[in-house]
């Protein structure tokens, strides 16, 4: 995977840096802020992975040519969107009992994130009017979310917008403006296939929120269009995706996200090979669950027999 070990140096630096800027945080808020990069630190083995939001600014160096420093700053921006966002989605989802330090921390990383951006871009500076657009596209998104959810790419990486500011502001740093469409629509087809990875493993917690999900989305469409009216319900997508080879199809309209991102002609081989990463893990979860199907076919009791006894969590 080197579209991420190949920059695990810089990451040791960036994310040195963002500690060193939390510790400035007034106590006692800069522990619980240490306490939370550090659950998102990519160095720390049981952290969260959300690599795109802090590798984007060094993957765009084949097309925004800038010193390792401009990288740098611009990744550290990205780690505080990753930080204040990541707190309104938890918010959001369930407010915690320390609600109000939550949102008063989401605050101060809000403040560095605008510190640092304006250390690099200057008030006349376009950048501006992105930010305002890709924070009232996650705005939108979070708010008026259909329960259905949606396959389509520009759909599904609305509530990731945010992360966009790393691709945008390196191309405005490096006066390649121009290409802000095309790797915009590039970095939205990956935020996509991303979103899809974590509904699959997310489909059952969405279900029982009621939130956006689109696998349960796809299942939806799939059983209307078969002419079944009634509400899904959780047997009816668990029979989909292990027996009717839903996840298959899913990972098929992932693949085609890559398909398009590579028809788009640019250089950005991090970006692509991340996303075929992410591919990847969905067709080889649904090559497991056709393996377990057809053993289950195959062999029925003594297959089941085995898994039972090699379970730890049946004995």
């Amino acid at each position: 995977m080197l579209w991420k070990t190949e920059f695990e140096s810089e990451l040791t630096r960036v994310f040195r840096e963002a500690e060193r800027l939390i510790d400035a945080f007034p106590a006692p808020l800069n522990a619980k802020g240490r306490a939370y990069l550090h659950a998102f630190n990519p160095l720390n083995p049981s952290a969260k992975k959300n690599h795109i939001c802090y590798l984007l600014p060094f993957w765009m160096r084949p097309v925004a040519e800038l010193d390792a420093e401009c990288y740098r700053r611009t990744s550290l921006a990205n780690v505080f969107v990753m930080l204040y966002f990541f707190i309104q989605d938890d918010l959001m989802d369930e407010a915690p009992s320390d609600w109000k330090e939550q949102l008063a921390l989401g605050n101060l990383f809000h403040l560095a994130m605008l510190d640092l951006y304006r250390a690099l871009f200057e008030q006349e500076s376009p950048f501006w009017g992105y930010y305002r657009a890709y924070v009232t596209t996650w705005s939108l998104a979070v708010a008026y979310e259909a329960p259905s959810g949606s396959l389509a790419p520009g759909e599904l990486a609305r509530k990731a917008a945010p992360v966009k500011l790393a691709s945008t502001g390196a191309l405005l740093l490096a006066g390649r403006a121009e290409l802000e469409p095309a790797v915009s629509e590039a970095v939205d087809l990956a935020l996509a296939t991303l979103q899809m990875a974590d509904d699959w493993s997310d489909w059952e917690e969405d279900f029982d929120r009621n939130n956006a999900n689109s696998l349960v989305g796809m299942i939806e469409h799939e059983q209307r269009a078969a002419g079944r009216q009634a509400p899904l319900e959780k047997h009816a997508i668990q029979a989909a995706i292990h027996v009717d080879g839903a996840l298959g199809r899913y990972a098929e309209a992932a693949k085609a996200n890559g398909d398009a991102l590579a028809g788009l002609g640019l250089p950005l081989r991090h970006l692509l090979a991340f996303h075929d990463h992410l591919a990847g893990g969905l067709f080889a979860s649904a090559e497991r669950l056709r393996d377990t199907q057809s053993r289950l076919l195959g062999g029925g009791f003594a297959y089941w027999l085995s898994q039972r006894q090699t379970d730890p969590a049946d004995r």
